[in-house]
């Protein structure tokens, strides 16, 4: 059974229930000739879109499912709606038809009906099939998510009613109600009509991109959840065959790198995609600095300027006659001469003092940029007693707990230290760089021979 289930596909779905048509159409057609049932004969019409409808729909799963190309980068979804669209014009025309010729023959002179037991026959074994077609269609529609699929389901059950309605039409017929025909032929026209409406209502809906209900606003909630986004902006869903696709806009900090940037759109993906499995969304992240946060501005306002590459150390200070004084560290290519570094860094006091209303002063110390990479030899264990002595010096620091680690490179003629102290987990982070800070000043103190320290402490 399992292994069935795993053979099936849309496309075998729809090909069986086209080929059902076929032979439906055949017998209804034939038996509503030979009775002179309009009931039987509108059923056969009914059939015969059936049989449009289906290759519509058959047409529509294959189109719908290959993949997205040139043409058609968002897929082929919508040849599914597309084909609901047309299945359900088809079907509301034949509705008008049927009601036409009903409404005919209830004006006009009485046409003779034979209700044939064969033909009473034929439509109680057409119930019983279709309630089984319908069930095989939506459960498959359900299981690929087709819309295709779904409205050949809707139309079985309306196939049930109005086959219902035409069998009741031919036994009040032999039962002496020679209107009984017509009226079932008029039912057949109404279920027909009210069940290609829905479908053209709900199709041309999707193909006007009317967005789904509530999605939109649970997508913002879900997007909203996740850590780092400040604001989320406006996001627009839209279905797509069994699918939907949609975009959304969503601002984080001015800070934030480009590999921050990435990750946080996957970490935004990944929580969409949870809450709305069926949803491919495309996501665009935006700066949004707090007004708050004055820091914060100065670093949105230093990254528009290209030439500076790092931003570090910056103060916003607040004179006592409410004026600003900013000063900051920044990093430019090491390659560049002092007159296209000062140029750079006027650029940047210029937007700064756009950015911010009162700057009475700015102050930019220039940096050339680390290269990327330097050479170096670890001489740690060939100078054991330098390596003891700064130890002790960390150790003898009143807040330092341990050195964990000491580390030495000789590095373009020089000597540099890398430390590790531990102490206590719980102070700030700000009262810790003092430390960090500390450390380094008593090391290049009290071993000159030192070029370089970098301290760092650990809980």
């Amino acid at each position: 059974m399992g292994r069935q289930q795993q053979r099936l596909t849309p496309q075998i779905v729809a090909l069986a229930s086209l080929t059902v048509d076929c032979g439906m159409l055949l017998a209804k057609l034939s038996v509503g000739l030979l009775t002179g049932s309009l009931g039987m004969i509108s059923e056969a019409v009914h059939t015969g879109l059936d049989l449009v409808a289906s290759g519509f729909a058959l047409a529509a799963v294959r189109t719908a499912r290959k993949p997205a190309d040139h043409e058609h980068p968002y897929g082929h979804g919508r040849a599914e709606n597309l084909a609901s669209f047309g299945e359900g014009v088809i079907l509301l025309l034949a509705a008008i038809g049927i009601a036409y010729e009903g409404i005919r023959r209830l004006l006009g002179a009485p046409v003779e009906v034979d209700p044939a037991l064969y033909a009473i026959g034929l439509m109680a074994g057409t119930i019983v099939l279709e309630i089984g077609r319908a069930t095989v269609l939506l459960r498959s529609a359900r299981r690929w998510s087709s819309p295709a699929l779904a409205a050949g389901a809707q139309n079985r059950r309306a196939d049930v009613l109005s086959s219902g309605g035409v069998l009741a039409g031919l036994i009040g017929v032999r039962l002496g109600f020679a209107w009984a025909d017509v009226a079932a032929a008029l039912l057949v026209a109404v279920l027909i009509f009210r069940s290609a409406g829905l479908l053209v209502y709900r199709s041309g809906d999707i193909l006007i991109d009317r967005a789904p209900s509530g999605v939109e606003e649970a997508v913002q909630r879900t997007i909203a959840g996740v850590s780092g986004v400040r604001r989320v902006g406006p996001v627009r869903v839209r279905r797509s065959g069994g699918r939907m696709l949609g975009d959304a806009r969503v601002s984080a900090r001015p800070t934030l790198s480009v590999e921050g940037a990435q990750r946080l759109t996957e970490e935004v993906l990944t929580a969409v995609s949870k809450a709305h499995p069926d949803l491919e969304l495309s996501l665009v992240i935006e700066s949004q600095s707090e007004e708050s946060n004055l820091v914060e501005r100065v670093h949105a306002a230093a990254a528009a300027e290209e030439a500076i590459r790092d931003l570090h150390n910056v103060t916003v200070e607040r004179e006592q006659n409410g004026s600003l004084h900013l000063s900051m560290h920044a990093k430019l290519p090491s390659g560049m001469t002092l007159d296209q570094a000062a140029a750079a860094a006027g650029d940047l006091e210029q937007r700064l003092r756009h950015e911010f209303a009162g700057v009475s002063r700015v102050d930019v110390h220039l940096e050339p940029l680390e290269p990327e990479l330097v050479s170096g030899a670890d001489v740690t264990g060939k100078r054991a007693a330098l390596t003891r002595e700064i130890a002790r010096i960390v150790e003898a620091h009143p807040e330092v707990r341990s050195c964990r680690d000491v580390e030495l490179s000789e590095r373009s003629g020089g000597l540099v230290a890398h430390v590790v102290a531990g102490m206590e987990g719980q102070v700030s982070l700000e009262h810790a760089h003092e430390v960090e800070t500390e450390i380094e000043e008593s090391l290049r103190h009290a071993l000159p021979e030192l070029t370089e320290v970098v301290a760092r402490v650990a809980p």
